[in-house]
């Protein structure tokens, strides 16, 4: 009796075990298998718990857009869905789901539809903002070249130096460079320079001018040594680069005696295609002790650029690269010293960092040259480096991807003059005020700017106004998109 029991409840779980486990047949199904197998969609399989889950808004939001986009570039043959008509594609949907019926054909058929972009999607409010919300570190300004390994470049430099022999403090430089890209941002760099400076101005009979010469100071340096870089970012069909070259070797006055040795320094740069400016700062040792260069550098390089992925998808190598700065090459125009120390500014050179923070706030760096060459006396020249913030007043205007308007600056920091005798307009504290008018956009901005400085403690007779120009460029567009 007991082991006729045993065999009829095996017999009845063998019956209900399939009708349990097994989907309800529908003839929808069979027809969605087909097409399946028609249009090469059995990639489309593997997803397909991921479209049932989907709950979708009408219309889309861009993050759901975003997600069917994600989906639709990890599985290609998803794009053939859009070959197919809506009833093929609810079909098709009945197939994945095994079903002719419920949640999961009614989540997929909308997914599927809307994979074939046949759903309204919601535009963001801010018309420069892309409609899928792209990843952060997704950089779609990716370059398809690849520079060669081996560069060849020159340069022009101004700044300062100092010499144990008598001199105005200022120099200019000429240089040639030759570079060797390693592997990724490491390489190695080789460089020959000559700089030179005037002597310093002695007036002995009081008229004002120079009339003692004591000879220019004039260098060569022979440096090399690796070269680092820092950050690069593809530029629509450019490519910009910050790249930090550590330097050693050997620097002579060739126009003095006993002013030569071993030295080291560093340079710090900017690169554009192949325009490249930067700050280059050089000591020397044992007998060449008393030589230091600061000097402000501009000039080309071609070849040994960065190395990057070719592909210009999301994931590349220089997906990852991003920077909140942006540098300027800013040229003084003409002005005025508002003072008998000074009178007219005739040019310079100026050099501007800045530091991304806030939408309409960045913190600044400055460095720059200025000649006051003067009348019936010698001329001065001041060299200044500033720290301070700018505040932009465009940021408010929405819905354009460039625009025009204003920004000013607030600086403090320290000037040197180079001058025939000390005057209360010459080395000391200073501040610099501007308000600048131009065009802006993410990826720079080029602008005129009129500045106000003045000396805040011995030098309280230093009062400058002049007009400058800069042109601005923002080493990731992404970081400055507000």
């Amino acid at each position: 009796m007991r082991a006729a029991l045993r065999s009829l409840a095996v017999m009845l779980a063998v019956a209900v075990a399939p009708a349990g486990a097994q989907p309800v047949p529908c003839d929808e199904c069979t027809r969605g298998d087909a097409l399946i197998d028609l249009y090469s969609l059995i990639d489309v399989r593997a997803v397909a718990p991921a479209l049932a889950e989907v709950v979708l808004s009408d219309p889309l939001t861009s993050e759901e857009y975003a997600t069917l986009v994600d989906l639709r570039r990890r599985t290609p043959a998803l794009a053939r869905i859009g070959a197919l008509s809506d009833a093929d594609v609810a079909l098709v949907a009945a197939a994945l789901c095994h079903t002719n019926q419920g949640a999961c054909l009614t989540n997929t058929t909308r997914a599927l539809r809307c994979i074939a972009d046949r759903c309204t999607v919601a535009l963001p409010d801010d018309a420069r903002v892309d409609v899928v919300a792209w990843p952060e570190n997704c950089n779609r300004y990716v370059s398809r070249k690849r520079s060669q390994r081996l560069g060849l470049g020159f340069d022009w430099g101004t700044g300062y130096q100092r010499s144990k022999y008598p001199n105005d403090g200022y120099a200019w430089s000429l240089g040639i460079e030759a570079r060797l890209r390693i592997a990724g941002r490491i390489g190695a760099v080789a460089r020959v320079d000559r700089s030179s400076g005037r002597d310093e101005a002695i007036d002995t009979d009081g008229n004002g001018t120079d009339n003692v010469s004591t000879g220019l100071v004039t260098r060569f340096s022979a440096l090399a040594g690796p070269s680092f870089f820092l950050d690069f970012v593809p530029f629509e069909d450019l490519v910009r680069s910050v790249r930090l070259d550590l330097l050693g070797g050997y620097l002579a006055t060739r126009s003095q005696a006993d002013e030569a040795g071993p030295a080291a320094g560093a340079d710090l740069a900017f690169q554009l295609s192949i325009v490249r400016l930067g700050l280059r700062v050089v000591q020397g040792f044992g007998g060449a002790s008393d030589a230091t260069m600061v000097l402000a550098h501009l000039g080309f390089l071609i070849g040994s650029g960065p190395e990057f992925d070719e592909s210009s998808d999301c994931g590349g190598k220089t997906a990852e690269r991003s920077s909140r700065i942006a540098l300027s090459l800013a040229v003084p125009l003409g002005g005025y010293g508002v003072t008998g120390k000074l009178g007219f500014l005739a040019t310079g050179l100026g050099f501007e960092a800045y530091y991304h923070v806030l939408s309409r706030f960045d913190l600044a760096a400055r460095a720059d040259l200025m000649l006051y060459p003067g009348d019936e006396r010698d001329r001065v020249i001041h060299q200044a480096l500033l720290f301070g913030v700018r505040f932009d007043h465009t940021k408010g205007k929405r819905g354009r991807s460039t625009r025009t308007g204003f920004f000013s600056t607030l600086m403090i920091g320290q000037t040197h003059a180079a001058a025939l005798e000390d005057s209360t307009a010459g080395t000391g504290p200073i501040a610099d005020l501007s308000l600048a008018w131009g065009g802006f956009s993410d990826e720079g901005a080029g602008y005129f700017r009129l500045h106000a400085r003045f000396g805040l403690h011995e030098n309280t007779d230093y009062r400058a106004i002049f007009l400058s120009s800069g042109l601005e460029l923002r080493l990731d567009p992404r970081k400055w998109r507000n």
